[in-house]
């Protein structure tokens, strides 16, 4: 990350079943992780003065949940990179999610590397867009 000793925040929205592995996969990245259930609880995880550099969605929520959360965190005083998991990747997903504003789209199943990579280039994104003024 731009800033080597910047406290990296990751809000993630996946189920409870998923929390387990994730942690496992990004815990050499030394980041808190704020979890949020796709199905409720997200409004109490997100609160306008806090900064997530990250925040991980799945694509799979109903159009309301979706643009519900994504105006929460677009809201934000610092509006995190958007990372969106899918179970497959469309051309019509990945640029819908693009055009929206995310970072990137990732597939699952994702390995340990990509998870890791995937956090850290959203981070380095955010922080970047932070020294641009955005």
């Amino acid at each position: 990350m731009a800033t080597p000793n910047a406290h990296l925040r990751i809000l993630l929205v996946i189920p409870a079943e998923r929390r387990r592995e994730i942690t496992r996969q990004l815990q050499p990245l030394n980041a808190e992780l704020v979890f949020a259930d796709p199905c409720g609880q997200t409004e109490e995880r997100i609160k306008e003065d806090e900064i997530f550099q990250v925040a991980i969605l799945p694509a799979t929520l109903n159009n309301t949940a979706w643009w519900k959360l994504w105006g929460m965190l677009g809201v934000l005083n610092k509006r995190p990179a958007i990372l969106v998991y899918a179970r497959e990747a469309t051309f019509q997903l990945w640029s819908g999610v693009l055009e929206s504003g995310g970072y990137d789209l990732i597939v699952e199943p994702f390995s340990d590397a990509e998870i890791r990579n995937a956090v850290r280039q959203a981070a380095e994104s955010f922080e970047e867009q932070l020294s641009n003024g955005f």
